[in-house]
């Protein structure tokens, strides 16, 4: 071998040494710029956290929307007297209150009885607040899988409420409706009687 290529393979392996020493260096340094990873990670923090805050929103807004269903309904169970125009208004407004949202809300009332011959259920009268209708007897057999079983004759209280969940922010998470369906039994009366006048109730004047 000549001299010049031992002097050329000596000062190549010289060259490689004095590279590998940072290069390993470079992969075992753990250490980082602050400022550039936070610059990196701060949106993804920023999107994951509104992520989580929009979906923890929609599943309160949904368990208060159903226990103001409930709410109601154990109200209507202990009712003896008449639900008038004025008492359906203030079932109304209780709901805003429980419910603490601007987003659209709903509530209709219905009182159904059960014709064990005909195997049928009967809409004795209906109302609503904040729009959506009222239900008919069709209505009603569609629902019956959500009625629990019924004796011959005997008459249920349906509670609906219904929510119109908009999110602030929109992390992959569009417009809800959350609807629940309450079903309670008057606990003191035989049945829940609707009147429509406020102030001269009478059996004469309502709807049972």
């Amino acid at each position: 071998m000549t001299i010049a290529r031992q002097m050329a393979i000596s000062l190549l392996s010289k060259g490689l040494s004095k590279i590998a020493g940072p290069a390993q260096r470079l992969r075992r340094d753990q250490e980082g710029s602050v400022s550039v990873e936070a610059i990196l990670m701060l949106p993804l923090l920023i999107w994951a956290f509104l992520g989580t805050w929009v979906f923890f929103d929609a599943y309160k807004a949904q368990f208060v929307n159903a226990k103001a269903g409930y709410t109601i309904g154990d109200i209507l169970s202990r009712e003896t007297g008449f639900v008038t125009p004025e008492y359906m208004d203030s079932l109304y407004n209780l709901q805003q209150f429980l419910v603490e949202r601007g987003d659209p809300i709903r509530l209709r009332l219905s009182v159904i009885t059960y014709d064990e011959d005909n195997d049928s259920y009967e809409v004795r009268w209906s109302r609503n607040r904040g729009g959506g209708g009222v239900i008919t007897d069709s209505d009603v057999e569609e629902m019956r899988d959500m009625i629990p079983i019924m004796a011959d004759g005997s008459s249920a209280i349906i509670v609906q409420t219904s929510m119109e969940y908009i999110p602030i922010y929109r992390n992959g998470l569009s417009d809800l409706v959350f609807d629940d369906f309450v079903v309670t039994r008057p606990r003191f009366a035989g049945q829940l009687c609707w009147n429509s006048s406020n102030t001269s109730t009478s059996q004469s004047t309502a709807t049972c």
